[in-house]
């Protein structure tokens, strides 16, 4: 008798030393998005405001405009979708079987992200993925991102079907949420792909054709005599693959010229929706770790998660550049 005393006391003591690592970690991603908060609340500094007062009447359309605004667009539905699904298996169990259908949404909005995120990437462009490994930070980490909602989408499915250990449904989907909304804070639009630089042109996965997929005869014969080709698009691919490829001189090349980097209306704006991003897919990942680990147990908990990835839904359903 006193034996199986002495266990149940050690298992609530164990029970109530879990609980309470919980509500510190809780703590910690409290913490984190108060921090989100202030960085989206800081004011545009005077000097940026003169900066984009200056460089406004410079400042040209960006060419993949409209097709960054859409996959952000895709990107939007497919989170309302997952939202809708997650709230209706939670509405009524009439509705348990579509449970199983938002994981194979975030699978499918990471293959489409993967396919369709950069222009110039094939299988959209024509520069093979060893170019972004390499050289194109920002669709290298458009790529981390499609894995990184795949990841979830796997982790969901396994979790849903009961085969997924205690530790990782509570901390899976959290840690990944939150590698996701940390990397928007080094997310930089403003940096160039570098597709334009004939370094680009040994990567190209079809020589007869240039690094967005068009013909090559077709754009030279188009193009005016006098007038510049799209950096040395016109090259023929055996002048290409018989240059030199000095990485390194490349580099010191790059870093000991100066860098002006003018933050643009359009800049700012995408950097205070990313911010905004950053803040939500937090309070996401928080609703989520609270309803997985039973933290807090009341009937609302479990719907916060859904609510607030419809909320990030809708946020880049409206996004603009």
């Amino acid at each position: 008798m006193q034996t199986n005393l002495s266990a149940t006391n050690s298992e609530e003591t164990r029970e109530i030393a879990v609980r309470q690592g919980h509500r510190d970690i809780l703590g910690l991603f409290i913490y984190m998005i108060v921090i989100a908060c202030l960085l989206v609340s800081k004011p545009v500094s005077a000097k940026a405001h003169d900066t984009i007062a200056n460089s406004a009447a410079s400042q040209t359309a960006d060419p993949n405009k409209s097709a960054s605004e859409f996959n952000h667009h895709i990107a939007g539905w497919a989170l309302i979708g997952i939202g809708l699904l997650a709230l209706a298996a939670l509405l009524s169990p009439a509705f348990n079987f579509q449970k199983y259908l938002w994981p194979v949404l975030f699978i499918l909005a990471g293959f489409f992200l993967a396919v369709w995120s950069d222009a110039e990437i094939w299988p959209r462009g024509n520069l093979s993925w060893a170019w972004l490994f390499q050289h194109d930070a920002e669709a290298r980490q458009h790529k981390i991102y499609s894995l990184l909602l795949i990841a979830i989408g796997i982790v969901e499915y396994i979790r849903i079907r009961g085969l997924l250990p205690r530790f990782w449904k509570i901390w899976a989907f959290p840690v990944i949420a939150i590698l996701g909304a940390g990397m928007l804070l080094i997310h930089d639009h403003g940096v160039g792909s570098g597709a334009d630089s004939p370094e680009a042109q040994a990567y190209l996965v079809n020589p007869k054709l240039d690094v967005d997929g068009n013909p090559r005869d077709l754009i030279a014969s188009n193009m005016p005599e006098n007038s510049g080709s799209r950096q040395n698009d016109a090259m023929s691919t055996a002048d290409v693959s018989g240059m030199p490829m000095n990485h390194s001189q490349m580099n010191m090349d790059m870093s000991s010229a100066p860098h002006h980097h003018h933050m643009t209306a359009s800049m700012v704006r995408v950097e205070r929706q990313h911010l905004w991003f950053v803040l939500i897919g937090l309070a996401i990942a928080v609703f989520k770790f609270i309803s997985d680990s039973e933290l807090f147990r009341h009937r609302l908990i479990p719907w916060m998660w859904p609510s607030c990835t419809m909320l990030l839904g809708l946020m880049l359903v409206f996004y603009r550049e």
